[in-house]
C-alpha cells in the first residue's frame, strides 16, 4: 500500500525519528512487551522477534530524512507517507469509505488536493469519477498552462484567485515598487532567477532524498545522475508533465526546452545523465520507475521552491505573493479577467473560484488591504523606509549571497513586518511574533526550520517588540492604517462580487463572508464567527448567494461590456445580470458603463436605473459596487 523503496533501504523502511545516530542515543531506545520505544514514539515487534535489528523497519536520525529515505511522503512531512493510488487495490481500499457517501447521496463531490503527487493522475481520475459526480483537483495552472483533459469539472480555483487579485494592484507602481525595494534592500530580484535558485536549493536540500530516489533508477553514475535530475526539475516551468504510455505534444515540448535550458549549467557527465532522463521520458516504454519518480518530485520542488521560499524572499508588495500567482507580474489588466472569466464559462464552468483556502499566505482581506498600498506608492515607502531606518540597524541587503549572520536584521524582513502589521492591524503581538518567526524560516536565507539561527530570530523578535513599544511608529501606523483600510474594505467586496458572479462555482472559504485578517497557516485555521454584520462584504455575499439559488438562470454566458479602467463590468444570463466592480479606488476616472438597455434594480442599494451608457459616477453613486438585475 505504501510507496517505500525496499531495495534502497536493503529490506527495511528507514524511520527518521532519532535524535542523532542510533549508536548515540541508543540508550533512550527501549525493546520489550512487543514494542519499540523512543520517547513518545512506539513502534511494535514482528512476531517471534526481540531485537531491533530484526524487524522490518530501522530508526535512523531525522536529519537522514533529507538525504537517504526510501518512501515518498507529503513534501517534506516525515510522518505523511504516500500511498501507491495507481494500485487499483490500494485504491479500492482507500476510497471506499468517500465512494458509499456519494452513493448514499450525502456527498455531492470531492476536491482532490495535491493532484501532482500521483503516479498517473489521469488513470486516477478516471476510477474516481466513475464513482463520483463532480470532482475538482487542486492543479496550480503556471502562465499559458491549461489543465489536462480529465474527468473533472475544473480546479479549486487558484488561477482564478491570482487573476482576480491581479485586478486589485495598480501596476502604474511596478517601477517605483521596483525602485524603492531597491534602494531600500539593494535587491533587484528577477523573478525566474529567484525561483531557479530557491528550487535548486530545496531540491538540493530538503528533497535530496527523492532526487536520489529518481537517480538510483537510471543508469550511469549516481551522482551526474542527481545533477540532471536537480536542474531538471529546477528548470521545469511547470509543476510536472504527464508522461505515461504516451508523449502528449505539449509535454514534449516542455521537456525538449527545459532540457536545452538545463544543458549549459552541466558538465559532460551531467549532460550524459540529462540525455539517459530526458530519453526515459521522451523513448523509453514502458515509463520507467524513473520517469515516476521524477514526475512525483517535479511538483514538490516547485511548491516548495517558490510558493513557500520565493515568495518569502521577494518582499516588494505582499499582496501578489500569493500561491499560483507570479511574482513576474505587478498587477493585472482587467482584459485578462475578462478572458480568464470566458473561457472558463465555455470550457469549465463546474470549475471552483476561491479567493481564500487553507494554503493561502494572506487572508484575502489581509491581500485586499495591502493592494491599496500600490495605489499610495510615495505615501507607503516614506512610512515604510522612516520605520526601518528608526528601528533596524544598518545591514547588507539581500543579494543571493551565503547566510550573513549578525543582530540586524534584513531589510527585506522589515519590509515583511510593515506590510504584516499594515495587512493585519490590528494584530496581537503574539500572532505577529509567531508569524514573523515562520516568515523567516520559509525564506530560509537567515535561519531555517531545520537550522534555526537563535541570534537571528531573537534579531527579528526584538524588532518586532520594538515596533509594538514604540509609540511615533504606532501613531503612523494607525494613521496610514485608518486611510487604507476603508479602501481595502472596497476592494475585498468587490473580489467577493467577483467570485460570486464570475463562471464558475464560488468557494466561500470559512468565515470570509465577513472581514478575516487573518495570515497563513495555522493562523487561518482559527475559529471564526460566522454571524453576519452590516459590512459591504457581507451584504453582497447575502445577495448575490440569494441571487444563485433563486435565479440560476442568470449566471450562464459571459460578455465584458465597455467601462473605465479603473472599473471590471460584465454582464451574464444574456444580458439579464450586470456586475461592476470597483478595483482602483485611490483615483476613480470620468467615464460611463455601457450597460444593456434597461430598466434595471441594483440589489446591493436598491436604487433603479434605465440602462444604456450610463456615467460610472452616476451608477456608483452610493455603493462602489453593482449587482443590477434587469427588471
Amino acid at each position: 500500500m505504501f510507496d517505500i523503496d525496499w531495495d534502497a533501504g536493503g529490506g527495511k523502511v528507514r524511520l527518521p525519528v532519532l535524535g542523532g545516530p542510533l549508536a548515540q542515543v541508543a540508550g533512550e531506545v527501549e525493546v520489550g512487551g512487543g514494542w519499540v520505544t523512543y520517547h513518545e514514539h512506539r513502534f511494535p515487534l514482528a512476531p517471534g522477534t526481540d531485537r531491533l535489528d530484526q524487524q522490518h523497519y530501522e530508526l535512523v536520525d531525522w536529519r537522514r530524512a533529507a538525504v537517504d529515505l526510501n518512501y515518498r511522503r507529503f513534501f517534506t512531512v516525515n510522518e505523511l507517507i504516500g500511498v501507491r493510488q495507481e494500485d487499483p487495490e490500494v485504491f479500492r481500499l482507500t476510497h471506499a469509505t468517500t465512494l458509499r457517501l456519494v452513493a448514499d447521496g450525502l456527498v455531492d463531490g470531492v476536491r482532490v488536493d495535491h493532484i501532482d503527487g500521483l503516479a498517473d493522475p489521469a488513470a486516477y481520475l478516471a476510477r474516481l469519477a466513475a464513482g463520483v459526480p463532480w470532482v475538482v483537483v487542486e492543479k496550480i495552472l503556471e502562465p499559458g498552462e491549461r489543465l489536462p483533459s480529465w474527468p473533472v469539472a475544473g480546479t479549486t480555483g487558484y488561477e482564478f484567485l491570482a487573476v482576480a487579485d491581479g485586478v486589485l494592484v495598480d501596476p502604474a507602481a511596478a517601477g517605483a515598487f521596483a525602485e524603492r525595494y531597491r534602494r531600500r534592500t539593494g535587491a533587484d530580484p528577477d523573478p525566474a532567477e529567484l525561483a531557479l535558485r530557491c528550487k535548486r536549493e530545496r531540491l538540493e536540500v530538503d528533497l535530496a532524498t527523492d532526487v536520489a530516489g529518481v537517480a538510483r533508477h537510471l543508469p550511469g553514475d549516481r551522482q551526474a545522475n542527481r545533477a540532471a535530475v536537480v536542474e531538471l526539475a529546477a528548470r521545469l516551468p511547470v509543476y510536472r508533465t504527464y508522461v505515461t504510455e504516451v508523449v502528449s505534444d505539449t509535454d514534449r515540448a516542455v521537456i525538449t526546452a527545459t532540457a536545452g535550458a538545463a544543458r549549459p549549467a552541466l558538465d559532460e557527465p551531467g549532460l550524459a545523465a540529462l540525455d539517459r532522463l530526458v530519453a526515459a521520458l521522451l523513448l523509453e516504454r514502458p515509463a520507467p520507475e524513473a520517469v515516476r519518480r521524477f514526475q512525483q518530485l517535479s511538483g514538490p520542488a516547485m511548491a516548495k521552491g517558490v510558493e513557500d521560499t520565493a515568495l518569502y524572499r521577494d518582499t516588494r508588495l505582499l499582496a501578489r505573493n500569493e500561491v499560483g500567482g507570479d511574482l513576474g507580474r505587478f498587477g493585472r489588466p482587467v482584459a485578462e479577467l475578462h478572458q480568464a472569466n470566458a473561457e472558463r464559462e465555455a470550457r469549465w464552468p463546474g470549475s471552483l473560484l476561491a479567493t481564500s483556502t487553507h494554503d493561502t499566505k494572506r487572508g484575502e482581506d489581509v491581500r485586499a488591504r495591502l493592494a491599496v498600498l500600490s495605489e499610495c506608492p510615495d505615501r507607503w515607502w516614506t512610512l515604510a523606509d522612516r520605520w526601518t531606518d528608526r528601528l533596524v540597524p544598518q545591514r547588507p541587503g539581500r543579494d543571493g549571497a551565503p547566510v550573513h549572520r549578525a543582530s540586524a536584521v534584513d531589510p527585506a524582513d522589515a519590509l515583511v513586518l510593515w506590510q504584516t502589521m499594515v495587512g493585519a492591524w490590528p494584530l496581537d503581538r503574539g500572532r505577529c511574533l509567531a508569524y514573523m518567526e515562520k516568515a523567516v524560516r520559509e525564506a530560509g536565507l537567515h535561519t531555517t526550520w531545520t537550522d534555526p539561527d537563535p541570534a537571528y530570530e531573537r534579531a527579528v523578535a526584538e524588532l518586532v517588540e520594538r515596533a509594538y513599544a514604540d509609540a511615533t511608529v504606532l501613531a503612523e501606523l494607525e494613521e496610514l492604517v485608518a486611510e487604507v483600510a476603508p479602501a481595502g474594505r472596497v476592494k475585498a467586496a468587490g473580489l467577493a462580487l467577483l467570485r460570486l458572479t464570475s463562471p464558475g462555482v464560488p468557494d466561500t472559504y470559512q468565515g470570509t463572508e465577513t472581514e478575516q485578517l487573518v495570515l497563513v497557516d495555522p493562523d487561518n485555521r482559527r475559529p471564526v464567527a460566522f454571524a453576519g454584520d452590516g459590512t459591504l462584504k457581507f451584504r453582497a455575499t447575502r445577495t448575490a448567494l440569494r441571487l444563485r439559488r433563486e435565479r440560476p438562470e442568470l449566471f450562464a454566458g459571459y460578455r465584458p461590456i465597455d467601462a473605465p479602467d479603473h472599473l471590471v463590468a460584465f454582464t451574464r444570463g444574456d444580458d439579464r445580470l450586470a456586475v461592476v466592480v470597483t478595483r482602483l479606488v485611490a483615483r476613480p476616472v470620468p467615464g460611463q458603463v455601457d450597460l444593456p438597455p434597461g430598466p434595471w434594480r441594483e440589489l446591493l442599494s436598491g436604487a433603479g436605473h434605465p440602462g444604456g451608457p450610463t456615467p460610472a459616477a452616476q451608477l456608483l453613486a452610493t455603493l462602489p459596487h453593482a449587482l443590477l438585475v434587469r427588471v
